[in-house]
């Protein structure tokens, strides 16, 4: 089990830096609880986690889509939570996340731009050592697969973006130094 508060600073944009005033920070109350469980299982290693968040941040930085960069704003709080999972093993490596957030302004309750309220990924790689030889020297491989899916986003005058799903794929060998 674990359980976390901190308190910390972000620097503002530099445009809001003038000069003989001093610098603003925005400051940040962030806290966490969660639950880690970790076992062998008959030579795999699992762990698993589950972590429940909040983020207060007193004036945050937004993309603005008229100015074309971030510009400063009310104060915002993410609520959300995240699990995890790892399962590896002699010829198998998964690493799995789910994150789902709540992102909105503290003074409307309006959800914050461009914050994503899902987000899932998944990486899996399946490693060998060929029964073969190379000159003497052994040839390790490995296949991987990176799956990402991003839900829908805020976006400004009410509108929601479309969700995006990406497939990542990988192919190697490597023998001696190469």
């Amino acid at each position: 089990f674990s359980v976390a508060y901190g308190q910390g600073i972000r620097s503002i944009d530099p445009i809001y830096v003038y000069e003989d005033v001093s610098t603003p920070f925005a400051r940040v109350d962030s806290y966490e609880g969660g639950v880690t469980y970790a076992r062998e299982l008959g030579g795999y290693s699992l762990v698993a986690r589950s972590i429940f968040f909040g983020t207060h941040v007193d004036h945050d930085l937004v993309f603005s889509q008229s100015e074309g960069r971030n510009t400063l704003a009310n104060g915002t709080t993410r609520m959300g939570w995240v699990g995890a999972l790892r399962l590896s093993g002699a010829w198998l490596d998964e690493s799995m996340n789910l994150t789902l957030v709540r992102s909105s302004f503290d003074d409307t309750g309006l959800l914050v731009p461009y914050v994503p309220d899902t987000v899932l990924r998944s990486d899996t790689v399946v490693h060998t050592v060929l029964p073969w030889k190379l000159r003497g020297d052994k040839i390790t491989t490995a296949i991987g697969a990176g799956v990402s899916f991003i839900g829908k986003r805020a976006l400004p005058y009410g509108e929601q973006s479309d969700t995006i799903f990406t497939l990542d794929a990988s192919a190697s060998a490597a023998w001696k130094g190469l």
